[in-house]
């Protein structure tokens, strides 16, 4: 059984699934706690997110190919990450046959153009759920895949294009999510 999960239920569409909460941390937490109730062949989160510059155009619908944790204080130089935890590789067949991306998660959403061009260098999307799910999932060995629909380029005007792409990202991601369970 693969288990679909996503931040908040107005995500979930019509697809049976499991909402988890805003945030890395109340998302991997909300995971490990399903994780240890449940023992799911595989974890598909559904979700909205940001596009750094070099990333997919608003609406389309991608999967993370890798999740990786984001510092934005020390991306900018002011402080660092000892002993970092590397990305996280998703699993392939989780993918879909959709657009691959490599994935931030950062603790906030970057509203500053410096920090969405420093951390858009290595990253292409920006979700905020994304790396607890994927780091829950691994550290039990449970398959884990992203899907996500794009509503917004990071940055300033982050919130206001989220506001107007979110109700038809949603729908295709959830259309997307269909397709690769059908396909299962």
């Amino acid at each position: 059984m693969i288990r679909v999960v996503a931040a908040v239920a107005e995500e979930l569409g019509d697809l049976q699934g499991s909402a988890l909460g805003v945030g890395m941390l109340p998302a991997g937490i909300a995971m490990a706690r399903l994780l240890a109730n449940e023992r799911p062949d595989a974890v598909v989160l559904l979700g909205t997110a940001g596009a750094y510059a070099s990333g997919p155009e608003i609406g389309q619908v991608v999967a993370a190919r890798t999740v990786g944790l984001v510092s934005g204080t020390a991306a900018l130089g002011k402080g660092y990450v000892p002993r970092a935890p590397g990305p996280i590789e998703t699993d392939p067949a989780l993918r879909g046959g959709l657009p691959e991306v490599d994935v931030a998660t950062l603790v906030a959403i970057t509203i500053d153009p410096a920090l969405a061009t420093l951390v858009g260098a290595h990253w292409q999307v920006e979700h905020m759920e994304a790396y607890g799910v994927a780091a829950a999932c691994a550290a039990v060995g449970v398959p884990f895949g992203a899907v996500l629909g794009i509503t917004n380029r990071v940055g300033p005007d982050a919130h206001a294009e989220w506001k107007a792409h979110r109700v038809a990202a949603q729908a295709a991601a959830v259309g997307a999510v269909a397709r690769l369970l059908a396909g299962r």
